[in-house]
């Protein structure tokens, strides 16, 4: 799965020729947004919403990690972060988008700022991040992330 993942990044990254419609930038980033207001507001039901949640179908690359499914990444990172005390997150944004979509795929660059605590130490962070979207039956979903 990952090596299709990045074979479908590349593919994304040289091919994506066609201009998207006006309309279809707009729901992707409606999805963008309401996926990352689902963390901020650490509601990972709502955020499942948005992504390919079947088997291995998303992937995320977060720094030097990666989980491969959404199951995984909802159990095994998302649900011990958010249950954690010694961190709270204060901002978690995602902002100034860049899409480009080819038919039934679509490829998001956007910045995200992040302010939270750790320990009661305040603490601040501006990252970056890829996004691969897929439009299904239900509107377009999240099949891969990339933050670092």
């Amino acid at each position: 799965m990952m090596h299709r993942t990045l074979a479908l990044t590349m593919v994304l990254a040289t091919s994506l020729s066609t201009p998207a419609l006006a309309n279809e930038v707009d729901e992707i980033e409606q999805v963008l947004e309401n996926y990352s207001g689902a963390l901020s507001d650490e509601d990972v039901a709502a955020a499942e919403r948005w992504v390919m949640a079947e088997g291995e179908d998303f992937t995320i690359f977060e720094g030097s990690g990666s989980d491969i499914g959404w199951a995984v990444y909802r159990d095994h990172h998302l649900v011990p972060e958010f249950a954690a005390e010694h961190v709270t997150f204060h901002v978690y944004d995602w902002s100034g988008y860049s899409v480009q979509v080819d038919q039934e795929m679509a490829f998001a660059t956007f910045d995200i700022r992040m302010e939270y605590e750790v320990r009661g130490e305040a603490r601040e962070r501006d990252a970056h991040g890829t996004a691969i979207l897929v439009r299904t039956g239900d509107g377009w979903k999240l099949a891969h992330l990339h933050t670092s």
